[in-house]
């Protein structure tokens, strides 16, 4: 069952220019939780209740004058129209969130809440648990990461204009931590930095292997801190490249035989599949030649986590 009960007429959107003033009034008047925000159409990033009582009130900013851009999350885990709400589910999870866009052909239109879901009685007990769970065990700066609570007295922090980079800094390791632990775990490499290299050799390939609009609308839909690291993704569509050059390049960078490269090649393409929409998959196949599209299976393993 699709999410389309989830796309909305109107949706509360706003630019990263807008100030966070703007975005607790819109949330005040249509009585809401979060704000979208996008920039030449595109979804950029997510600005919370939760964000503005954190990084402006507590930080004792100007409301004025602090925009969207400066407090908004920019690891936004989002669905696509047609998937399901097991997805997600899967997505909450995965990325320690409770409210997920909702996009069609890239572009938002609706958002999926974890009330929406109580409410509609379409989440378990256990279901609940595991996501929030997820949430609290998120790191910060007096809780370590896996823990549901600080371990040392949280102190006052006379540097509240840099609360909000600190927030973003923290959430953003998180989710490149959460991506780089589901790479080694399906590949069986033994190091993190040897998945690390995995994810960048296979991705960056994949990458130039499309369109610069659909390599960054893959892109976009990963972790920032990984974005920042391909080589030179945007550069497509680079003809040469095939699934037997990326595995060539696995071969020699992680020093493999050529199965175990065939292996990691698939491996780390299912972890991408499992990390974005089921709709932005579908877009990367069509791009692809045939040669290549099983690297990506039209029903993916969803065996990442």
């Amino acid at each position: 069952m699709s999410l389309e009960n989830y796309r909305r007429p109107r949706l509360v959107i706003l630019h990263p220019r807008s100030s966070t003033r703007e975005a607790a009034r819109a949330m005040a008047d249509n009585h809401i939780g979060a704000v979208l925000v996008t920039e030449n159409q595109k979804l950029v990033g997510i600005v919370t209740d939760r964000d503005l009582a954190l990084d402006v009130v507590a930080g004792e900013l100007d409301s004025n004058t602090t925009t969207l851009r400066d407090v908004m999350s920019d690891e936004i885990a989002c669905v696509d129209v047609d998937d399901s709400v097991k997805d997600v589910l899967d997505t909450m999870r995965k990325h320690a969130c409770r409210r997920v866009p909702v996009l069609s052909e890239g572009r938002p239109v609706g958002i999926v809440t974890l009330d929406d879901l109580i409410i509609e009685g379409a989440v378990s007990l256990d279901d609940l648990r595991t996501v929030v769970c997820a949430q609290l065990e998120i790191a910060a700066r007096f809780k370590a990461e896996g823990e549901t609570h600080p371990l040392v007295p949280a102190r006052p922090d006379m540097d509240t204009r840099s609360r909000a980079r600190r927030r973003r800094e923290a959430r953003a390791e998180n989710t490149y931590n959460r991506l780089l632990g589901a790479v080694e775990r399906q590949t069986g490499l033994e190091s993190r930095e040897q998945a690390e290299q995995a994810l960048r050799i296979a991705l960056s390939n994949i990458c130039r292997r499309l369109t610069p609009g659909e390599a960054q609308h893959l892109v976009a839909q990963l972790p920032s801190k990984l974005a920042i690291s391909l080589d030179r993704p945007y550069e497509g569509p680079d003809k040469t490249i095939t699934t037997e050059t990326i595995q060539s390049d696995l071969r020699q960078t992680l020093h493999l035989i050529p199965d175990h490269a065939a292996d990691i090649l698939y491996a780390v393409c299912d972890v991408i599949a499992d990390s974005v929409s089921a709709g932005e998959i579908e877009s990367v196949r069509a791009e692809l030649p045939t040669a290549m599209k099983d690297l990506f299976p039209t029903m993916p393993y969803r065996r990442a986590g």
